[in-house]
């Protein structure tokens, strides 16, 4: 029983109303820090602010296939589990929303739940039907009594007509005229819908945010099923274990309480710093007792976590708002882009180009992100100049 509720109290897949969110321990000390060797490192160069215990030319990154048994996709059903037990307290609501930050799986959620259910999602509007203020995506949905839509972000525009289909939506929805629905939604699209449309009385859900332990849990246990055990993954920057399958000493977890602070506690955004920074000894650099490979004998090292790519300070204005409106829409293709920016199409592009060859920003199913190791540089850049920001 006991073991029962301690594997309850480390699951990453608690789902609570949105006023019940609240980050990890220490996440305001991990901002001070990252603001702390944003400063350094331009004072006195990265290569004193960054002294580690492993030297990064001695490791190597894993390969795809180690990848895909060390740390494999995220399964979201289980979230999709904790959803739907949460919806039964909003039996009588017209519409509940699931929001998660980017990279957060909301989408994914959502769809599991109507998959699981039989419940259809709608398909999202076109970008000349967002343009034309076109809501005939939403006549297909008053003879259902219940529906989804997986993401939210891909039915608007921050444009004169873009915003029309979202506020006939939500009247309709509240009126009691269609149904029942579940909308997973962007928490940065929440964020900016709920200041120009208005979302009063619609109960929001999201995942609590984790602790340190937590992905730890997560990490060690949601491994490839062929694997015994999981590897033994120790700090380039302390030389300390970061996770080991043989030790429930809770001073191993500290790294990743850095981890999750930094993260403000989503597992998407950790799990792309796990898979990306993950490393094994290189050949040259293995072990002389004649084993072929060293990650066989399941010894990882983990780059620092935090040692992501920084936004200066002198960011322009321009590529500060081509951010913050990639994040509103939740991700944007270069043709959208041109009818939500208050400036040319060639400084849209010469501002996406140089953030993308940065690595600031990302390509996704033909859309530019923020990049996950650069989303919590972003976040923090944006809400120290008082732009609209996620309550995530």
């Amino acid at each position: 029983m006991a073991q029962s509720s301690t594997n309850a109290a480390l699951s990453p897949w608690k789902v609570v109303s949105l006023d019940s969110f609240h980050t990890p321990e220490r996440t305001q000390a991990s901002q001070w820090r990252r603001s702390f060797r944003a400063a350094t490192t331009w004072m006195v160069g990265r290569e004193a602010s960054e002294r580690q215990a492993k030297r990064e030319s001695e490791l190597r990154a894993l390969p795809e296939v180690k990848l895909a048994h060390w740390a494999p996709s995220i399964d979201w059903t289980p979230a999709a589990r904790g959803l739907a037990q949460s919806l039964q307290a909003y039996d009588e609501a017209p519409m509940v929303m699931f929001v998660s930050p980017p990279h957060g799986g909301h989408a994914a959620v959502v769809r599991h739940w109507a998959a699981q259910r039989s419940v259809e999602c709608l398909t999202p509007p076109t970008l000349p039907e967002l343009l034309e203020g076109s809501t005939v995506w939403l006549d297909h949905v008053a003879p259902r009594k219940r529906w989804a839509i997986p993401a939210l972000e891909r039915h608007f525009l921050r444009h004169t007509n873009g915003l029309q289909g979202v506020r006939e939506l939500v009247e309709r929805s509240l009126s009691g005229r269609m149904g029942q629905s579940v909308i997973g939604c962007d928490s940065w699209t929440y964020a900016y819908l709920q200041h120009a449309v208005g979302l009063e009385g619609v109960p929001v859900l999201t995942l609590q945010g984790l602790e340190g332990e937590q992905l730890a849990h997560y990490f060690a246990h949601h491994v490839d099923r062929t694997v015994q055990v999981c590897p033994t993954v120790y700090s380039t920057r302390t030389g300390r274990p970061v996770l080991t399958s043989e030790s429930d000493d809770k001073a191993v977890y500290s790294e990743l309480q850095r981890l999750a602070a930094h993260c403000r506690g989503h597992l998407g955004i950790a799990w792309h710093y796990w898979r990306e920074r993950l490393r094994e000894p290189s050949e040259e650099n293995a072990s002389d007792d004649g084993q072929e490979t060293r990650s066989d004998m399941q010894e990882l090292w983990l780059l620092d976590a935090l040692a992501d790519a920084e936004l200066p300070a002198d960011t322009g204005d321009v590529a500060t708002l081509l951010l913050h409106t990639l994040l509103i829409h939740g991700g944007l293709d270069d043709q959208a882009l041109r009818y939500v920016l208050p400036f040319s199409d060639h400084e849209a592009l010469n501002a996406r180009f140089s953030l993308a060859q940065r690595g600031i920003l990302s390509g996704q199913e033909g859309r530019w992100q923020v990049a996950p190791l650069c989303y919590a540089s972003v976040r923090q850049l944006l809400a120290s100049r008082n732009y609209l920001v996620d309550p995530l």
